[in-house]
C-alpha cells in the first residue's frame, strides 16, 4: 500500500514537472524566425535618448528595449522613427512610459498614462527610459504583430511579458 502511494505521488510530481517545463519557450521554438529574434535580442544597441534615436528611419519593424541586459519591452511599429522619438520625450503618452510608471514606480494603472506623460512622475519615467537601450529588426509588416507576440512569448519582457501581465492582473484585484 505504501509503495503504491509513493508511485502515485512520484507520477504526479513528474507530470507537474513536464507541464511546467512545457510552458517554457526558447528561440529554437521560433523556427525560421529565430534569426530575426537573435538579431533583435543580440544585435547592435543604441541609447534610448534623443541623441541615440535621431538616425533611425521611418520604416516598419520590431523594437526591443533593454535595461542593462534585461529585455523590458518588445513592440511592433509601422514607424520606428516616430515611436523611438516619442519614448524619451515627456508629454508623450505611449505604452512603454505607462508600463514603466506602473512596474518601476508603482503608479496605479488607472492614472499611470496621464502621470507618465506630465508632471514629476513623467520626469522620473524619463530618467528611467534615458538609461535604457534599444535594438531594432526589420520584418514584414504583414506578419509584424504575430511575430511580436511570439517574440514576447520567448523573451517574457519585464513590462509587457506574460509574467508582468499576470502580476498586473493580480495587483488589480479588489482589496
Amino acid at each position: 500500500m505504501g509503495i503504491a502511494i509513493i508511485e502515485v505521488a512520484s507520477a504526479i510530481i513528474i507530470t507537474s514537472y513536464y507541464k511546467i517545463k512545457m510552458m517554457q519557450f526558447n528561440s529554437t521554438d521560433l523556427g525560421k524566425w529565430e534569426i530575426p529574434y537573435l538579431t533583435l535580442t543580440s544585435g547592435e544597441r543604441h541609447s534610448l535618448t534623443p541623441e541615440g534615436v535621431w538616425m533611425i528611419g521611418d520604416k516598419p519593424g520590431l523594437l526591443a528595449i533593454f535595461d542593462d541586459d534585461d529585455i523590458v519591452y518588445v513592440a511592433a511599429t509601422k514607424s520606428l522613427a516616430k515611436l523611438l522619438q516619442a519614448l524619451p520625450r515627456e508629454g508623450a503618452e505611449c505604452e512603454l512610459r505607462t508600463l514603466a510608471a506602473i512596474v518601476d514606480l508603482g503608479v496605479p494603472a488607472k492614472t499611470a498614462a496621464k502621470r507618465a506623460a506630465k508632471g514629476p512622475t513623467a520626469q522620473r519615467v524619463t530618467r528611467i527610459i534615458n538609461r535604457m537601450t534599444f535594438s531594432a529588426a526589420q520584418v514584414s509588416p504583414a506578419h509584424m504583430e504575430t511575430i511580436k507576440d511570439a517574440f514576447i512569448a520567448i523573451a517574457d519582457p519585464r513590462y509587457n511579458g506574460r509574467t508582468s501581465i499576470a502580476n498586473q492582473a493580480l495587483d488589480r484585484l479588489p482589496k
